[in-house]
């Protein structure tokens, strides 16, 4: 049986020269693309991957929260990042997180290639100056916990909505966001918005 990979990738031309790169790999594996956290999530649920490459510039997400999504999804699958940042720092913590692998946008297609055979090959795949400048390891997030439905309701909260609107943007009663509040704060382990919204904050990066 053929293995899989997902390439959520809202950019055509990289999200096309990624499946290349895993098609010389190997000819005969099955490639699905996405151009969002939402779709890439779906697809999580439904079926499993060998290997997900995930933009961390994808309009609908923060920083690294949908590597966190995903990595909950699909513990089993090898999850790299794919970005126009090469900051060491970003790798480490993308590494930390649980990512297997980081392929900056800049390397050329062979790099490209290489990285991919890797990762298919079970192990890790960051560049060598991941390790420049390194600082003490922190704790990871607890993003990850969260549900999608949880993250959506976080995400409107961090862009400025309250309870009433969110509801509305999202198509749920009021009722059943304060509902998602309440498991936020308990798998984020805070006890208020503002400490839940900071959580997710943190996961900003520049892609």
């Amino acid at each position: 049986m053929a293995r899989t990979i997902l390439i959520a990738d809202d950019h055509p031309m990289c999200a096309t020269a990624l499946g290349m790169a895993a098609q010389q790999v190997e000819p005969g594996i099955a490639i699905d693309q996405v151009g969002t956290i939402s779709d890439a999530t779906a697809l999580a649920q439904e079926r499993k991957f060998d290997l997900i490459l995930l933009d961390l510039g994808l309009p609908d997400v923060q920083g690294l929260a949908g590597l966190l999504m995903l990595r909950r999804l699909q513990p089993q699958a090898k999850i790299a990042i794919v970005t126009s940042s090469d900051q060491p720092a970003l790798m480490r913590r993308a590494a930390q997180e649980g990512a297997s692998g980081f392929i900056p946008k800049s390397e050329p297609m062979s790099a490209m290639v290489k990285a991919i055979a890797t990762l298919l090959s079970g192990e890790t795949s960051f560049p060598p100056e991941m390790l420049e400048g390194a600082d003490p390891v922190e704790t990871p997030s607890l993003i990850g916990e969260l549900s999608p439905a949880q993250f959506r309701v976080l995400r409107a909260a961090a862009d400025g909505s309250q309870n009433k609107q969110i509801a509305y943007e999202l198509g749920i009663a009021e009722t059943t966001v304060k509902t998602h509040f309440a498991q936020i704060f308990k798998k984020l382990h805070v006890t208020n918005r503002t400490q839940a919204i900071l959580a997710l904050q943190a996961l900003d990066v520049a892609a």
